[in-house]
């Protein structure tokens, strides 16, 4: 199973084919190859090293939501067992 989270894309270094992208606070570089048209600013998904997908702004907006749902929800569940197996 593959999961993918939405990239920022913050620069793209077209002369080696690849683009830097932000996932909130950490850089992660990506091969263009599947993607040749990504722009500084769009935001993508990122595969094995490669942006796999082009996202429209919403898209990528309302998954990036999502996520923060989802690790609230996993940190919060974390704390209830530090604190269940602690006594």
């Amino acid at each position: 199973m593959c999961i993918a989270a939405p990239a920022h894309v913050v620069e793209i270094d077209r002369e080696n084919g690849i683009l830097s992208a932000d996932f909130g606070g950490v850089t992660q570089t990506a091969k263009l190859n599947l993607l040749p048209d990504v722009e500084v600013g769009d935001y993508v998904l990122i595969h094995a090293g490669y942006a796999i997908e082009k996202l429209s702004e919403q898209a990528a907006l309302e998954s990036l939501e999502a996520w923060d749902e989802l690790l609230e929800v996993l940190d919060e569940e974390d704390r209830e067992w530090e604190e269940k197996n602690s006594n």
